[in-house]
């Protein structure tokens, strides 16, 4: 798993619009890290990915990230 996997997803999601449709059609997040790893060979862990969005966008903080998706639930941070 790698910093550079996970802000080079996050470069790509950020103006791709069809992968953006793809993550949320994939539904789960066994399935979104299936398909990120195995389809598009993206391997990075919740930690990585989150520390990317910190990094991109410092001045954002996580109470930011809440109120911007209304606490909505994304499977790309479904981890568990």
């Amino acid at each position: 798993m790698s910093m550079e996997s996970a802000l080079a997803f996050y470069e790509r999601v950020e103006k791709d619009v069809q992968l953006q449709g793809k993550l949320k059609e994939l539904g789960s997040g066994e399935k979104v890290r299936s398909y990120l790893k195995n389809e598009l060979g993206y391997d990075f862990s919740e930690e990585e990915l989150r520390k990317a969005l910190s990094d991109r966008n410092p001045e954002v903080t996580d109470g930011d990230w809440e109120a911007v998706t209304g606490g909505a639930h994304y499977p790309i941070f479904d981890w568990k």
